[in-house]
């Protein structure tokens, strides 16, 4: 099976659940093919098994129509994860500030982050990479799994304390992804269950000290984080803390659940496309 999915979903006694199904609940939810009712449940119900028969049937699958297998699920991530999410261009009330971040399908081609105030001011522009790691196949790892690219939508975000390791992510203060509120980033079974941070977590804006790297090169792929230039995250870290009055709140290290306020918003945007792998 292709990941996120580990295993062929079907109707059993007692029903299988787990965080694959929300994932594909959510993911069918979006399909034009797909006229049943889903709820985002966890459970592989009968509902979930009829919808899942509806995608195949019109996308000419020939297999049990209520079984969830292999080339279901290949293409299911390939027609349905993009989330179509796009940025207003607002900032809503009580946030400090916002990090747009635009990428493309194809993650090795970086792009401008752009850092505003709580009123929309652009202070700060800076390169950025979203692309995470890659399989054993030296494909990318798609969005939905762990280490994969950096995952789309908005999500709140807040200024941490610097990690303990340099080398992997510099010596500055890190901008943590904590709550989906739209897209990918929020899919879940409610506001309280959304993919980051209860599925996906430890996605951070950071730099690195990159062996035999320069500023002229691109930048290395992440397990999933934001990677910037050093001098990039010196300047973040500067604004946010010293121009928004920001605090860099100790580092919780992925504790659960994120034991700060947020202080700001990250919007991250698809910009070309609806395939997104």
């Amino acid at each position: 099976m292709p990941a996120p999915f580990t295993r062929v979903l079907y109707i059993s006694t007692p029903l299988l659940s787990g965080k694959d199904v929300v994932i594909l609940q959510n993911l069918l939810i979006r399909s034009y093919n797909v006229t049943t009712a889903v709820a985002a449940t966890g459970l592989y119900d009968k509902q979930t098994a009829q919808a899942v028969g509806e995608y195949k049937k019109a996308n000419l699958i020939i297999s049990d129509p209520l079984v969830f297998d292999n080339v279901t699920a290949a293409l299911v991530l390939k027609q349905l994860s993009y989330d179509g999410y796009k940025d207003d261009g607002g900032i809503p009330y009580g946030y400090k500030f916002k990090i747009f971040i635009p990428v493309h399908k194809n993650r090795t081609i970086e792009t401008e982050g752009t850092l505003m105030d709580a009123n929309g001011e652009v202070l700060y522009r800076f390169t950025i990479r979203a692309h995470g790691a890659l399989d054993s196949s030296g494909k990318p790892i798609n969005q939905f799994t762990h280490n994969g690219n950096t995952p789309t939508g908005l999500v709140e975000c807040d200024l941490n304390t610097k990690e303990p390791n340099p080398v992997d992510f510099g010596p500055y203060s890190v901008v943590r992804a904590v709550r989906g509120l739209k897209g990918n980033v929020a899919i879940g079974k409610n506001a309280n269950d959304t993919f980051l941070s209860n599925y996906r977590s430890g996605i951070l804006i950071h730099t690195g000290e990159w062996k035999n790297w320069n500023p002229s090169m691109n930048m290395p792929n992440s397990n999933g984080c934001l990677h910037v230039h050093p001098d990039s995250m010196k300047k973040i870290d500067d604004i946010l803390q010293n121009k928004l009055n920001v605090k860099a709140n100790e580092n919780p290290f992925g504790k659960q659940p994120y034991p700060y306020r947020c202080q700001g918003i990250m919007s991250i945007q698809q910009i070309d496309g609806y395939l997104q792998f």
